[in-house]
């Protein structure tokens, strides 16, 4: 089910970049770690809100990005996020994505607490979806944590 408009989150995760495909033909072979934050809007249309967040990790890598999501409840309890966004990256001394504009789309699961906290795991995965010649893309998982800010 489709959760209705509700309280906005703020989320932090901790995980892995480039956690499969690790080398590329340009030779980078790291799985640095990774630090995300998300901001999900409270209110939603029919279901969809936007989302706004930033990760980096540990080579340099910086990517922000801005997109939708929706939360679907399984069970009361367990929440299911699919996302989709687009983003802006800099490199510094990780992986070269071909491109700083990419696409970033996620799927969380989360099992919701009492206190309105959701601790979680995600995957995403990043990339420009071959609209540059030079598309090696990389994928995250990430352990989360989101809490209500109302």
């Amino acid at each position: 089910t489709l959760m209705p408009s509700g309280a906005p989150y703020l989320s932090a995760g901790v995980g892995v970049f480039n956690l499969v495909g690790a080398v590329d033909d340009g030779g980078y072979n790291h799985t640095p770690a990774e630090f995300d934050a998300e901001y999900q809007s409270g209110f939603r249309l029919y279901g969809i809100g936007y989302v706004l967040g930033l990760l980096a990790n540990t080579d340099g890598g910086v990517d922000g990005y801005g997109g939708l999501y929706a939360d679907i409840a399984l069970t009361p309890r367990w929440i299911l996020t699919p996302e989709a966004a687009v983003s802006g990256y800099s490199q510094g001394n990780s992986k070269d994505m071909g491109s700083t504009f990419l696409f970033r789309l996620e799927l969380g699961l989360a099992y919701q607490m009492d206190n309105g906290g959701r601790l979680g795991l995600k995957i995403a995965h990043l990339s420009n979806a071959d609209i540059y010649p030079r598309n090696p893309g990389e994928n995250e998982l990430l352990v989360t944590y989101s809490f209500p800010l109302r």
